[in-house]
């Protein structure tokens, strides 16, 4: 008993000194990881992430909500009490580690018994992430949001195919989608939106694993926390997950701050506009991040992020090499098989995109293994291929005739022997480096040729007639005689004589009169 006591009073010891270090902030943090899955593939790693976050949260002066494993009531009970809790709260921290997925642009959290079979399931099985955020938002001035959501979900997988099955167009996109933030919030994703994090193979995921490293960094900001959290995915997952945030905090916070006093960042309506300074910040950060890898996806994401970027002319530059690479192993691979089928068949590759050495050549590209993963695949190669004008059918992501067709008019213009009864990625690249002639310009000059032989043969037909009509004209009448077919339908020819009881014969029209 005396023990428990005195280890009782060097806690709040510890909770009381870090308070003080934090100039006196109230925090308040809700903390969830759900693993034991009932209706889905269960996971390893969320309990363990949610449960060591909560000792290190508590270490550092926040008032920890926290559960486990919870069903659907459970969590919203919790997310109750959060709400209730941060009233008049200076810092708020959500932190979610299970099964998440991507509905039409909206992200749902999945508790332990959720069952997805509808659309309208969503209601009643999952938690919208906006339900959190809205109490986030009315109450504390700094809120921070971890979400370890992002895992190649078997949830969304049955809902896609049953909304396939029913004729239903569902948006079910890969991990979260961007979530749009009030001032104030700073939201973090294990990775990129729309990509899926790892589990890990040890007691945390490689993101909860970076963050329990260095969220207690002491005089780290929270910008240097997620910069050191980014650079220890990347290296642990061999730059195949990128954990990114997206931030209106309007100053830097810290979860530890250093011995001289530091401002928390406050969320001021004035300031709602991102300043230049924290774009520049972010803009170096993510391509710090990302400037080594040879994963032609980072650049994209760069790109898309930060499209008139410092770094974004070599992003572009590396983006179109890695791409120049896989079109040089690309073609390689048809010349090959076109040599086999016959030696005088060469493969045309002077108008891609200049080549690359195959040795700059490690592209690493996240497995997918998801319907809606197949169907994304489909449609960039169809807008791959109307780009090039092989293609006029909508973007449906259904590889049907009409997709297979302007497969193989591609490779009848390009000369390869690309796959035609799905889409590949392998065509997605090569497609998308080609600069040689469109299909339409082709179709276009053999519509031309066709229309000037037939006008040419037309042409010939009718001086032809003319020709015969004239000479039909200028020949001379016969002499009147015997036709030498047996005369024409107007001629009559009398055989015989005498005035009386002579015999007349008459051909005329082909008939005979006696």
């Amino acid at each position: 008993m005396f023990r428990a006591a005195v280890s009782l009073v060097a806690v709040i010891f510890v909770i009381f000194a870090n308070v003080s270090n934090a100039a006196a902030e109230r925090r308040v943090a809700l903390v969830i990881g759900n693993s034991d899955y009932q209706h889905t593939s269960p996971l390893r790693n969320p309990k363990h992430d949610a449960n060591d976050l909560s000792v290190v949260l508590a270490r550092m002066g926040f008032e920890v909500i926290d559960g486990t494993n919870l069903r659907k009531h459970d969590m919203e009970q919790r997310i109750r009490d959060f709400s209730n809790a941060l009233e008049g709260a200076d810092v708020g921290l959500f932190f979610y580690a299970g099964h998440g997925l991507q509905v039409n642009g909206k992200n749902f959290l999945a508790p332990i018994d959720a069952e997805l079979k509808s659309e309208s399931d969503l209601d009643f099985e999952a938690v919208e992430l906006n339900l959190v955020l809205r109490q986030m938002e009315r109450h504390a001035r700094v809120n921070l949001v971890f979400l370890d959501a992002c895992r190649d979900n078997p949830l969304a997988q049955v809902l896609a195919r049953s909304m396939t099955s029913r004729g239903r167009s569902v948006a079910i996109g890969r991990g979260l989608a961007r979530v749009e933030k009030a001032v104030g919030m700073m939201i973090a994703f294990a990775t990129q939106p729309g990509n899926v994090a790892l589990d890990g193979d040890g007691r945390n995921s490689p993101f909860t694993s970076a963050l329990l490293k260095h969220i207690d960094s002491k005089g780290a900001s929270i910008s240097d926390v997620m910069i050191d959290v980014r650079n220890d995915v990347l290296e642990s997952t061999d730059g195949k997950q990128v954990p990114w945030e997206n931030s209106s905090l309007t100053g830097q916070f810290y979860f530890k701050p250093g011995d001289s006093p530091v401002k928390v960042a406050a969320a001021d309506p004035a300031a709602a506009t991102t300043s230049s300074a924290s774009d520049a910040d972010m803009d170096l950060a993510f391509w710090t991040s990302i400037r080594d890898s040879s994963n032609p996806a980072l650049f994209e994401e760069y790109m898309r992020r930060f499209p008139n970027g410092v770094f974004t002319p070599i992003a572009n530059a590396k983006l179109n090499k890695t791409r120049a690479i896989d079109v040089e192993a690309a073609t390689h691979e048809s010349a090959k098989t076109a040599k086999k089928k016959d030696d005088d068949t060469s493969v045309k590759t002077a108008e891609l995109t200049p080549s690359a050495t195959a040795s700059d050549a490690k592209a690493e590209t996240p497995a997918i293994d998801t319907q809606a993963a197949k169907l994304q695949l489909a449609k960039d190669v169809q807008t791959a291929l109307k780009r090039v004008s092989c293609y006029t059918s909508s973007i449906d992501g259904i590889w049907g005739r009409g997709s297979q067709a302007a497969m193989r008019r591609f490779n009848q213009v390009a000369k390869l022997s690309l796959s035609v009864t799905e889409p590949e990625e392998k065509a997605l690249t090569v497609i998308g480096a080609w600069r040689g002639q469109r299909c339409a310009t082709v179709a276009k000059t053999r519509k031309k040729t066709t229309t000037t032989s037939r006008s040419a043969k037309k042409k010939s037909t009718t001086t032809t007639q003319r020709r015969q009509t004239t000479q039909r004209r200028q020949q001379p009448a016969r002499e009147s005689g015997p036709p030498p077919g047996g005369g024409g339908p107007t001629t009559s020819v009398i055989i015989g004589g005498g005035t009386k009881g002579g015999l007349s014969i008459g051909i005329l029209g082909g008939g005979i009169r006696f």
